[in-house]
Parts: C-alpha cells; structure tokens; sequence
C-alpha cells in the first residue's frame, strides 16, 4: 500500500494522527453547523460551545491533550494546532455568551470566528500534508483491521444505542457495507490482498464519518455502520457520501498494485417492535438486494421489499 513509507511505528503514528484529523475536520463542521442553528433560531448553544474549557469537550481536543501529553505531537506545527483549536472555540464561546444575553452580534465579531474557524481548518490541511489522509498511510499487516475485530461487544453496544434512542425518541439507522469484486482480487492477491483492501476501506469509510458514529466488522469483508439520530433521509445522505468516497480513488494492495472496488449499502432504521438483531438483518437483506450499477447500490429496507 502507498504511504509515507518509514518504520513501522511512524507508519503508526502518522495513520493516528490522519485518522484523528480527518475526524476533527468532520467534528468541527457539525459543531459550526450547530452553532450557526442556534444563534440564527434563538436556541441555547451547545455545553460544547460555551462551557469555559470547551476545547477540552470535544473528541478531537480530547485526542489532542491525550497526545500531546505522551510527546507524539511535538513540533511547531502541532502547537500551532493547538492554538488555533483554542482560538476557534473561544470565538465561539464569545459570540454563544452574547447571544444567551440577547446582546446583538456585530459584523466584525462574526467574521472574527469564521477567520478563526478558516484559519484552524487550514493548519489542519497542512497536518494532513505532511502525514496524509487515513487511506493513504502505510499500515502494518491487519492494523487497521485489528482495530475493528476489537470490537467484539458490538451487539451489547447496538443494544445500548437502541434503548437510548427509544428513551430519547429519536432514531438510529444501521448501515451495511459490502464490496464488489473481492473474489477477483482475492484469485490475483491472495488473502493478504483482501486484508490490505478492507483494511484500506475501513480507513476511508471512518474518515467520512461524524466521530460519533460507530463501525464494526461484520464478517470477513463486510462492515456495519451506526448511525445515532439519523433517519432514513439523514442515513441515505450519509450513504450516498459514503458511495462516493468508496468510487472516488482505488485501494493500494501493495507499493505498486491498485484495485477499484464498489461497494452496496443496505439501509435499516430503528423500529420500537423490532429487536436489534432484526433491524441489522434487515440491513444486511437490504445490501444483498442492492445492485451493482450505477445508482443501483443503495437500498433502504421497507416491508414492501419483503413483498
């Protein structure tokens, strides 16, 4: 697989720290999201906007005091990282404090956040430069595998999603994901080709996901997504992103071998009458009758499909 190349443990490291990038840029574009619904509607900021240590609450500020802590973010590159993930929470604790007062927002002190929201996203880019997206980097054999087949309380995880989701009343939809073309890629490569593409799907499909969503393994080659408060017009959405960043480029087997694989998606959303194991098995009857051309990959499962 391409990659940065070096040893192991940098190879490692830097796919940390990709991966962890690639979800603070998603992180932060819902947390902006939110901000701007709440101070356009009148609504109370989110505690991860104007609590005082608010960079700390969040999973990429989390991942970045943990890291920096241990020495593997050294550099100045990475304390201007820090500093501009500090700036752009306190611009938005600034403007959130204003707001709960009903104090009107100037124009200078908008365009204030935004320049620090901009000016954060850029040292995030210029991260990724320099230690590459998460599909990109060079794994060790079965490491990013590994780290799903941890993952061996997935139902007991589903379960509890399920129970929050009907005592919130709000919804969850599981999402199956199952590649195209494996056995042609496994005739020419072998199970080690098999391993380095999921391992390089399971890469791509974290990094086009919000930080709270959950993947797992489900079987050799397939993975289960899921989805909290997302319904089936939010999960087709997400879907159809996912499709597109599968499409996008070919998976590395090896320093000089690519593949193009699709994938279909299987759609499923939580139903009060039904058991977790039956919405995940609807998911899964809804990927296997899913099609293989385009605009064919996606199906959301309805009892009619059934019929």
């Amino acid at each position: 697989m391409t990659g940065n190349g070096g040893s192991p443990g940098k190879s490692a490291r830097s796919r940390d720290i990709s991966v962890a990038i690639a979800d603070a840029l998603v992180e932060h574009g819902g947390w902006l999201e939110a901000l701007h619904r709440a101070l356009i509607c009148g609504l109370a900021p989110d505690s991860l906007v104007v609590d005082e240590n608010a960079q700390m609450s969040c999973r990429f500020g989390q991942w970045f005091e943990r890291h920096s802590r241990s020495g593997i973010l050294d550099g100045d590159l990475f304390v201007e990282l820090g500093r501009a993930h500090h700036e752009v929470h306190e611009a938005a604790r600034y403007l959130a404090g204003k707001a709960a007062a009903r104090d009107r927002i100037p124009a200078d002190e908008y365009d204030a956040l935004i320049s620090a929201y901009d000016g954060f996203r850029k040292v995030l880019a210029r991260v990724q430069e320099a230690h590459g997206h998460p599909e990109d980097i060079q794994v060790s054999e079965d490491e990013a595998i590994a780290e799903l087949q941890s993952r061996m309380t997935m139902l007991s995880e589903l379960e509890r999603e399920s129970e929050r989701a009907a005592r919130t009343n709000t919804s969850m939809c599981l999402l199956m994901v199952r590649p195209n073309g494996l056995a042609e890629i496994e005739e020419k490569y072998g199970n080690l080709g098999i391993d380095r593409l999921v391992a390089g799907l399971a890469a791509r499909l974290y990094s086009h996901l919000r930080p709270y969503d959950a993947v797992y393994r489900y079987g050799r080659s397939e993975f289960l997504i899921c989805l909290p408060g997302a319904d089936t017009r939010q999960a087709s959405a997400v879907t159809k992103r996912l499709c597109e960043a599968v499409d996008r480029a070919p998976f590395a087997l090896s320093g000089s071998v690519e593949a193009t694989v699709s994938a279909r998606f299987g759609i499923a959303m939580s139903d009060a009458r039904a058991t977790v194991q039956q919405i995940l098995d609807r998911a899964l009857r809804a990927a296997n009758m899913a099609g293989t051309g385009t605009g064919e990959g996606i199906v959301v499962w309805s009892a009619e499909l059934e019929n």
